[in-house]
């Protein structure tokens, strides 16, 4: 009050102070993307994590130009296009000492050796995605065309691989990195000499991935609400350590949920015996671009950029049906039709459909997918479960405000002096509040549901204690649409 208790004289007092009385107005979870996975063999670098702050440059002069962590930041923060609008941190992760790097070989075949190519001619050859073009005169022999794709693959910076010296007709590649995840990177050539035959083989024998868990424990205190992994999404191990450390951060205590995102090219019978086998997983999720030559954590990143986290970030009620933009999708006859997507999803995993030649996000949905919640189980869209970080976030803006940390505590009927005092009844308004805001959102429908069966009492036994009761219907999305057409003819008189 503006006017001294001690006033005499007849007076009035008119005072202006801001007071909050729109408690419960839900707010947008920001979001964050933590990235795991490894630098290069030869670079030499702390464990500490890393917050990127627009530079993939920085990645890759950190961990090595190449490495996993780079080729995900050159999605994340793209040299050409709009990056990343949410806080990216890198959990770097150190080689097994035992480790082995995977390798791989191109050769030539000339079908006249003593002559060269026959003609003049170009190729590309793509190593887990990343181009390196090339070209060969009429009369090149084996050492000269061998050398030129030699010198176009060690010309490009991002390659996730480099090459030995030129041996029985052959150039040796060793991947950057050590570990199973290695063996991810695919070699493809693609040429049109002649007389000039290219032949590979395929990357393998990396071995010894490094163990997650050292990543997950520097997380600390910070809601990630997003985790890439740049692994292989098959190694059960690695996957039960993400779904407990994801299951313990949606717990009551932690209150940080969050949600793992895995890159996969590889076909339905393939993928599906992973996500099948793992019916209660809802923490692990797969991006897939079917027959892609690239690295999977490198099409995840640019799912995670061009739709999920960005959409998240915005627009947390919206579905993910983004494009997959400057990446190389399969071809036609590898890519699956509707039967074969419904039982990709009814098995757990996500799917993709081909838009032109871009590959276009269609079902992204977590491995959750128990047989007692039947056909439509409650934690499988992972859409879903952004708009319940969402809810958790608004609940704990209410209940961790400053101004109830110690506040007194007394029942509905009580008469009370005390501006510190609260009453269960203005708890409850904070949640009326807060359903009516994320039904704004369209995070949250019917509202009045959420108010009438909402309640917020002291405990019986602990005068200390309010438990909250906050039931909420979370909105759909169109998945599915049907459409009758009916047609008939107009007949003359």
């Amino acid at each position: 009050m503006g006017v001294s208790a001690t006033a005499v004289s007849r007076v009035c007092g008119v005072s202006v102070e801001y007071k909050n009385f729109n408690s419960g107005k839900a707010f947008m979870l920001p979001q964050r993307l933590a990235v795991i996975g490894q630098g290069n063999d030869d670079a030499v670098y702390g464990l500490d994590k890393f917050e990127l702050e627009g530079n993939a440059n920085a990645v890759g002069d950190r961990y090595g130009y190449g490495s996993p962590l780079h080729l995900a930041a050159l999605q994340l923060f793209p040299q050409n296009g709009k990056g990343a609008e949410f806080p990216v941190t890198v959990y770097p992760l150190a080689k097994v000492k035992t480790g082995v790097p995977a390798k791989g070989t191109i050769g030539v075949t000339l079908a006249a050796s003593n002559e060269g190519a026959s003609g003049s001619g170009a190729g590309t050859v793509y190593v887990g995605g990343v181009a390196a073009e090339f070209a060969v005169k009429k009369g090149d022999k084996a050492e000269a065309i061998l050398k030129t794709v030699k010198e176009a693959i060690d010309g490009v910076l991002n390659m996730p691989a480099k090459t030995g010296d030129i041996a029985a007709g052959e150039i040796p590649l060793t991947a950057k990195w050590s570990g199973e995840s290695s063996n991810m990177i695919t070699l493809e050539i693609a040429a049109d000499v002649p007389g000039v035959t290219f032949t590979i083989k395929k990357f393998a024998d990396g071995a010894l991935d490094p163990d997650v868990n050292a990543a997950l424990g520097k997380i600390g205190i910070v809601w990630e609400t997003f985790i890439l992994s740049c692994f292989d999404y098959k190694k059960e191990a690695r996957l039960d350590s993400y779904q407990g450390f994801g299951e313990n951060r949606w717990s009551a205590l932690e209150k940080k949920p969050l949600l793992v995102c895995h890159g996969c090219t590889d076909v339905l019978a393939e993928r599906t015996k992973i996500t099948d086998e793992r019916k209660n997983d809802a923490i692990n999720f797969l991006v897939v671009s079917v027959g892609s030559r690239e690295l999977p954590f490198v099409i995840a990143a640019r799912a995670l950029l061009n739709d999920i986290v960005t959409i998240a970030n915005s627009n947390p009620a919206q579905g993910y049906k983004g494009l997959l933009t400057g990446l190389h999708c399969g071809s036609d006859d590898v890519q699956e039709n509707y039967m074969q997507r419904t039982l990709s999803v009814n098995k757990g995993s996500s799917t993709n459909i081909k838009n032109g030649n871009v590959a276009e996000l269609n079902d992204i949905i977590t491995f959750y997918h128990p047989a007692n919640e039947g056909q439509f189980p409650s934690k499988r869209y992972v859409v879903d479960l952004v708009k319940l970080q969402n809810v958790v976030f608004n609940v704990r803006l209410i209940m961790e405000a400053d101004e109830l940390k110690g506040a007194p505590i007394v029942s509905d009927d009580t008469v009370t002096a005390n501006v510190k005092a609260k009453q269960p009844k203005m708890i409850k308004t904070s949640f009326m509040n807060l359903a009516d805001s994320l039904a704004l959102q369209a995070i949250i429908q019917e509202p009045e549901f959420s108010k009438r069966n909402m309640s917020v009492k002291i405990d019986s036994n602990n005068p200390k204690r309010i438990n909250v009761r906050f039931p909420v219907k979370l909105s759909g999305n169109i998945e599915i649409s049907d459409t009758d057409i009916y047609f008939g003819f107009y007949l003359g008189e």
